[in-house]
Formats: structure tokens, C-alpha cells, sequence
């Protein structure tokens, strides 16, 4: 698994003489850290506890950001175009560098869009928030893996993969879906990436998912003011997020198959941009339609409804928000 995940072959997945095994025991040594210092908090500073469980988080978010980004460089000196092979940036360009210092760019970018919030937001939000980005970027990469068809030359067709992200920009907001998506988009990279431009890599990994994070649950407050049917109102909703959000990640991957990889066109186009946008409909359109389909099963289902429902009435109420919380299924009963 190990071997996979960061791209290299090791005899010891706990060895410190190389590369690899070093990442792998650095890891679980913080991880069993993390774990002893969220125990003796807990039962030694319990008002300490929530800012050490966010504080853990984030340093396990931190040092997997670091490690996808050694490893894509080192993957990148090594390898070329020429070997038909995924996961390339061209040898002897600065571009890997460029990928690194951009994407811990733009990370501390949205990171900080969070902390400047005047609303007080309580502990307990954003340790909420934060468990549950970690369970929905799982679920959505997670399922990445679950393919109906793998396209030549990237892309696939997966079983609800952006369903999860969609869902948690509709729970927690698009700022923090925005980041939730960011996140899931650097993790793709570690499978079978194909790079060859900083933009490409924007516009492949980064902005389709961070896009689907932003736009999923970018209508839920302009739909709870409709006079129709709850059932209705929440699949609509989320439907209509997710909807706006494979269209912005087709554009993404359109400009990208067109600029970067038109040289791989079948002679029977003629147009780079023609060829590219066939390309993208036949994984992008499909993929997204799947997801479309899991939102309103999931929004046509009373007990879902009723937990998603819960979580935002939870988070709204404990990060201090006016917003009117949403109908719950109690309430639509008693109506």
C-alpha cells in the first residue's frame, strides 16, 4: 500500500535508510504522538483538548502535503514523457519547484481566508468541521478508485467520487468546501498523476476538485427560501451545486486537453478544442451525471435528510451563526 501511495519500491516499510521508509516512520511516530498527546490532554487539560485535536489535524494535514510534494519532485527528475508512463514533469524544468511553492501558496491562501472571520466560531466547530472534512476527502478519494472506465489519457468515470465533497461544502459552507476539495485535488496526484505544466496541474488536480468543494453547497441558503416541498428543496439544491460544479470542472479540463495535450489527437479530428471537449464528455459529463443522481437518492431518502439536516443545525448553532436552520424531518411532520 505503502509502495503505492508515494510511488517507490522499498524492502522495509520501516527503515530510516531510505527515502520512503523514512516518510512511512516519521509518519507513525507523529501519529502515535498525536495520539498520546490528545490522551493525556483529555484527561489532564480537558478545556486544552479541541485546539490539541485541531492542532493534530492540521500538523497530519501539513506533513501530507509535504510528502505528496517530495515525492511528486522526486518522481519528476527522474521519469520522462517518453517512457509512457503517468505521473511526469518533464525532466530538467524548474516546474516541479514551481508546483511545490504554488501549492503551499494557495494551501496557506485558503487557510487564512478562514481565520479572518469576524463571527466568533467556537472550538467545537471547527473541530466538527475538521472531522468531518477528514471523512468526507476519505470517502471521495476513496471512491476515486471505484471505476466504471478509465480514459487514454486521464480522467474516469467513478462511483459518486465528488457526492462526498459536494455534501460537505452543503453542510459546512464553501470556504471550507473550497479547502476540502483542494485537499482531495493534491491527493489525486498520487494517483497516476500525468503533469507536464504548473497551469496543467492547476487545471487537472487542483481547481476542478476545489471548484467542486466551492459550488456544492453554494445553493442551499437561496433554495431553504423557496415555498415548495422540503424533499424537493434539499435535492434541488444540492443537485443544482453539483451541477454548476462539473460544469466549471469540464471548462477546467477542456482548456487543459486542448493547450497541454492536444498533441495526442486522433487524426480523425481536426481541432484541437473539438477534440478536447469529445474527450472530456466522454468521462466529466458521465461522472458528474452520477453524482447528480446520488444527491437526490440521498436527498430523497427521510433518514439521510434528517442527519445532513442535523449536522448543519449542530455546526450553525455552535459556530454562532443567524442563518435560520434548516427544516428537519420533525418539523415537516408536524406541518
Amino acid at each position: 500500500m505503502f509502495n503505492f501511495l508515494l510511488g517507490a519500491e522499498y524492502t522495509s516499510y520501516f527503515d530510516f535508510s531510505t527515502r520512503e521508509g523514512t516518510f512511512v516512520c516519521v509518519g507513525l511516530i507523529l501519529l502515535a504522538a498525536m495520539i498520546v498527546a490528545c490522551v493525556v490532554v483529555r484527561f489532564a487539560k480537558k478545556e486544552y483538548f479541541k485546539i490539541t485535536v485541531i492542532a493534530c489535524v492540521a500538523l497530519a494535514v501539513l506533513y501530507a502535503l509535504v510528502v505528496t510534494i517530495i515525492n511528486l519532485v522526486d518522481v519528476s527528475k527522474t521519469t520522462d514523457m517518453e517512457d509512457g508512463l503517468a505521473g511526469l514533469v518533464e525532466s530538467g524544468k524548474a516546474y516541479p519547484w514551481i508546483i511545490a511553492v504554488m501549492t503551499i501558496v494557495l494551501f496557506g491562501a485558503l487557510i487564512l481566508t478562514l481565520m479572518i472571520d469576524r463571527k466568533k466560531v467556537t472550538g467545537r466547530a471547527h473541530t466538527m468541521s475538521i472531522v468531518y472534512a477528514a471523512v468526507c476527502v476519505a470517502l471521495s478519494f476513496g471512491l476515486s478508485y471505484v471505476k466504471f472506465y478509465d480514459a487514454p489519457y486521464g480522467g474516469s468515470i467513478t462511483m459518486f467520487s465528488l457526492l462526498p465533497l459536494a455534501l460537505y461544502s452543503y453542510m459546512f459552507g464553501i470556504r471550507r468546501g473550497t479547502i476540502a476539495g483542494f485537499v482531495c485535488g493534491l491527493l489525486q496526484t498520487l494517483q497516476n498523476p500525468w503533469i507536464v505544466h504548473p497551469v496543467q496541474f492547476l487545471l487537472d488536480y487542483i481547481l476542478p476538485f476545489a471548484l467542486i468543494g466551492t459550488l456544492g453547497g453554494i445553493f442551499r441558503k437561496t433554495f431553504a427560501k423557496l415555498p415548495i416541498n422540503a424533499v424537493v428543496k434539499d435535492g434541488l439544491a444540492l443537485a443544482s451545486g453539483i451541477l454548476l460544479g462539473v460544469i466549471a470542472r469540464f471548462i477546467c479540463h477542456f482548456i487543459s486537453g486542448a493547450v497541454y495535450f492536444g498533441e495526442y489527437m486522433p487524426s480523425d479530428f481536426d481541432n484541437v478544442w473539438v477534440y478536447s471537449f469529445v474527450y472530456q464528455c466522454t468521462y466529466v459529463l458521465p461522472d458528474g451525471a452520477i453524482c447528480i443522481a446520488g444527491a437526490v437518492i440521498a436527498m430523497a431518502s427521510a433518514y439521510l435528510r434528517k442527519q445532513i439536516n442535523g449536522v448543519i443545525l449542530n455546526y450553525e448553532r455552535y459556530a454562532g451563526k443567524t442563518a435560520p436552520a434548516p427544516v428537519t424531518e420533525n418539523a415537516e411532520n408536524k406541518a
